[in-house]
């Protein structure tokens, strides 16, 4: 008897469940009154059901396979037999899925590409770079005979209307659910107070937060001024007294500065990913997608005469491209020292950030006397490394961030160089400490020190470490003591006085730091001058806590509340 082979055993399990079916199927049509096929029918609706491919892998002989069992559709309990039977083979009526054609004579090579057919190697499969195994020569031809279905430009028309047909059957087959899914919608939107909004956080004259609006799908971006009650980084949040209504403000003076509803209207699709105030707080630049694809545009906008900028790809004399092409980059924006001065990343094939770019006098064509002045500052070439951009919070660094699963790296650009770039500087920016195989560190920057945590020398958990704010700093890396001259975190798991350290918050003055204690979230305040670290308590049994988004590195101890949730 010949057996067909399965490479995962429990694909024969459906063998069981197919013979199951027939010997109940057979004793409900033949040996049972029919007073009594309803209620067993009822029972078989729960016995699954093995697609076609896995009854196609079954141990069976060829010849001796199984036919598929009469009941092939779920049968409702609270109807009778007969009416059961009758839906299962109205299921019928239902169109055939649309089925894409298969070019049988499509490949795709495994292996190493030969030097005669001058093969692009980063486009074909391979082992990990690390792999001590050759790659595969002469290459094998695998088969790809759907491979015509991927179009990263997604314009060909072949494949946009095989995905139309998809859609509408996935629309016929489910369109007795339409109740259903509404249903479940209303319940989720029972459960949520859609008329709401974010708590606001200080950032330089304003507070800043979020807002949503019963009936709309998108958030609306909000500031109001400090005004009475006090201005700069120490500011409290005044008693909000707000109605619950869409109508009412959150704070005074309340003002709309980007409403994701509005962008929203007409497009198929939008995500907004950065909204990033200007330092003087008279512009923000936003990052948008309207495709899904990730791919976003830049934009600026002007707060006060409303005036809003899509920037373009430059040519090499600072203008606009012959195509006016709009700049695509990922969702990672800063703001320089200035309102002139943007950082952004682009993206390589495979939509990763890989380089990092400054533009100079961005709103050039807004009749200012400069010229749009756009300098690459680094760029990572290692596929396995992604990368974003960041301010330190005390607004003097820019930080090229790269990292894979296992290693990291930060180069950083001083904001009061920044006027001094240029493209023939290979050095615009620095290293604080070259990439090490499987560590990974992160980085802040507060009173001419660089604060660090990091995995090094293969700790379990991360380490708090301090230096001076020097390129190559890693040989200057120590841990940071109280004043006891005990290390707040040294990564280790001594039972004894085990932490484990998540999250860092560097201000002027304070170091705040989330993390676990026994395995419960806690948050700690180091007091920089006193070297003295204290656990912040709560009344409750059962909490989660954990740091929010903050701006303003000269903020106090004392409005901490404000930089903490708890659940």
């Amino acid at each position: 008897m010949t057996l067909s082979m399965v490479r995962n055993p429990s694909l024969a399990l459906p063998t069981f469940w197919t013979l199951y079916r027939r010997i109940l199927t057979t004793t409900t049509q033949l040996l049972l009154p029919i007073a009594f096929a309803s209620t067993l029918a009822s029972h078989l609706a729960f016995i699954p059901k093995p697609p076609a491919t896995l009854r196609r892998l079954s141990t069976f002989p060829t010849n001796q396979r199984l036919k598929s069992p009469p009941f092939a559709a779920v049968v409702d309990p609270t109807k009778s037999f007969s009416s059961a039977m009758s839906s299962s083979t109205s299921a019928s009526s239902h169109p055939a899925p649309p089925k894409p054609r298969r070019d049988e004579d499509r490949v795709t090579y495994a292996g190493l590409p030969p030097p005669y057919l001058h093969w692009d190697a980063t486009k074909n499969p391979r082992q990990a770079v690390d792999s001590p195994h050759p790659l595969l020569n002469p290459p094998v031809p695998i088969p790809d005979p759907y491979g015509w279905l991927r179009d990263d430009s997604r314009t060909n028309p072949e494949i946009l209307d095989h995905l139309k047909r998809e859609n509408e059957y996935s629309q016929s087959i489910t369109s007795h659910l339409e109740s259903v899914r509404e249903g479940i919608y209303q319940e989720f939107l029972n459960s949520l107070q859609e008329t709401d909004y974010s708590t606001p956080r200080s950032r330089g004259r304003y507070w800043y937060y979020t807002r949503t609006f019963e009936g709309k799908s998108y958030s609306a971006y909000c500031r109001a001024p400090k005004g009475s009650y006090g201005g700069g980084d120490n500011a409290v949040l005044p008693k909000i007294e707000w109605d619950g209504s869409k109508e009412t403000p959150i704070l005074p003076e309340e003002e709309i500065y980007l409403d994701v509803n509005e962008l929203a209207k007409d497009k198929t699709y939008c995500s907004v990913g950065a909204v990033l105030p200007s330092p003087s707080h008279e512009y923000i630049a936003y990052t948008v997608d309207y495709s899904g694809d990730e791919k976003y545009e830049l934009h600026v906008r002007n707060l006060r005469s409303g005036v809003d900028v899509a920037l373009k790809v430059l040519d090499a004399n600072g203008g606009k491209c012959g195509e006016d092409l709009l700049l695509e980059v990922s969702d990672s924006i800063e703001w320089g020292r200035d309102d002139n001065t943007l950082y952004y990343m682009t993206m390589d094939e495979q939509q990763r950030p890989f380089r990092l770019y400054q533009r100079r006098y961005w709103n050039a064509s807004s009749g200012t006397n400069e010229s749009a002045v756009e300098t690459l500052l680094k760029e990572e070439l290692d596929e396995l490394y992604w990368c974003d951009v960041s301010k330190s919070l005390d607004e003097k660094h820019i930080f090229m961030d790269m990292a894979s699963k296992e290693t990291s790296e930060v180069w950083f650009l001083a904001t009061e160089e920044e006027e001094s770039v240029s493209s023939s500087n290979e050095e615009n920016m620095k290293c604080i400490a070259p990439r090490r195989n499987k560590v990974l560190y992160e980085v802040e920057h507060a009173q001419n020190r660089w604060y660090i945590w990091t995995n090094v020398d293969n700790s379990p958990n991360m380490k708090l470490m301090t230096s001076p704010a020097v390129p190559d700093s890693a040989d200057q890396w120590n841990l940071l003591l109280d004043s006891n001259d005990e290390p707040l975190f040294d990564g280790s798991l001594d039972t004894n006085t085990f932490k484990a350290l998540e999250s860092v918050l560097v201000l002027k003055n304070h170091v705040v730091i989330s993390g676990r204690e026994e395995g419960v979230p806690r948050v700690w305040v180091y007091n920089v001058d006193g070297k003295q670290m204290r656990k912040l308590e709560f009344e409750e049994e059962d909490y989660d806590v954990g740091l929010l988004g903050h701006y303003e590195a000269n903020a106090t101890c004392e409005i901490l509340s404000c930089l903490i949730f708890l659940s």
